[in-house]
């Protein structure tokens, strides 16, 4: 099957959710003011797309638990990257001055080029045995860049509340989230 055959078979969405995602990717990779919410979106993004290529399958325990693992795997692996970066700095009104890196953007095209790959595979191939090797990686594969994703943003969540001088609780987390909708609505009154 030729690359043409394989790009004009994929569907619009899969291009527009590329377009989407590089863009998240090269605008983090400048410093930036951002409400810690909206940091949260590529993390969702990838944690909703990797759970919805393990949904309905006939092996779903087996595909939920590869996922898992690579969540948890993935969780470590991105805390440990944000480890790497300057601690974001919490600024007035809910907002988070992050520092730029190309790490998001490096990262949302290894697990889009993964993704891809698998389901062009798993397209090409009618063997039912290949077939569910495939599925099982990219259930493995979709939760380990979910994980780090979601590692990546709550590490840079922890840092910015320690470097605050804050202890780290989960309502610290969720206030820390929730504080831009809050500061928006307090000064509506």
């Amino acid at each position: 099957m030729s690359l043409y055959v394989i790009l004009s078979h994929t569907p619009v969405w899969v291009w527009v959710l590329l377009a989407f995602l590089i863009s998240r990717g090269i605008t983090a990779m400048s410093p930036r003011e951002v409400p810690a919410g909206r940091i949260l979106i590529v993390p969702l993004v990838f944690l909703v797309w990797g759970l919805t290529g393990i949904l309905g399958t006939d092996e779903f325990p087996t595909r939920l638990a590869l996922f898992a693992f690579g969540l948890v795997a993935g969780l470590a692996g991105g805390r440990a990257l944000a480890a790497l970066m300057p601690a974001p700095r919490r600024l007035p009104a809910g907002l988070l001055a992050i520092p730029g890196s190309p790490a998001p953007l490096i990262l949302i095209l290894l697990a889009f080029a993964t993704k891809y790959a698998g389901s062009v595979a798993l397209a090409m191939n009618p063997d039912a045995a290949v077939h569910t090797e495939i599925s099982a990686a990219m259930a493995a594969v979709g939760g380990l860049f979910a994980g780090l994703f979601w590692g990546r943003t709550l590490g840079q969540f922890v840092r910015a509340l320690q470097a605050d001088g804050e202890p780290v609780t989960l309502g610290a987390l969720v206030d820390l989230v929730a504080a831009r909708s809050r500061g928006s609505a307090g000064a509506a009154r």
